[in-house]
């Protein structure tokens, strides 16, 4: 039984990473909001957008929007890039 204990032990995450101590899940872009963009690859609701020459994975507010259109970011929370 020992050896499973031991096993199970080193799999297990010791550690905690915080914000705090530098450690992000994810990149947030505050800097986004208002901006305008073109669509990349579909929203369905998800996909791309182009902005400033980069791409950036978005959600609509919930239609379809084919490929070429324009888009305006309305909302950043987090990692979560709303356009419509």
């Amino acid at each position: 039984m020992g050896f499973f204990s031991d096993l199970w032990h080193s799999m297990v995450l010791k550690d905690q990473t915080s914000a705090k101590e530098g450690y992000i899940s994810a990149p947030e872009h505050p800097e986004l909001l208002g901006r305008r963009g073109v669509v990349a690859k579909e929203l369905r609701p998800a996909g791309t957008v182009i902005i400033d020459g980069k791409p950036v994975d978005v959600v609509s507010e919930g239609e379809y929007i084919k490929k070429g259109e324009k888009v305006t970011v309305i909302s950043v929370t987090g990692n979560r890039v709303v356009v419509r």
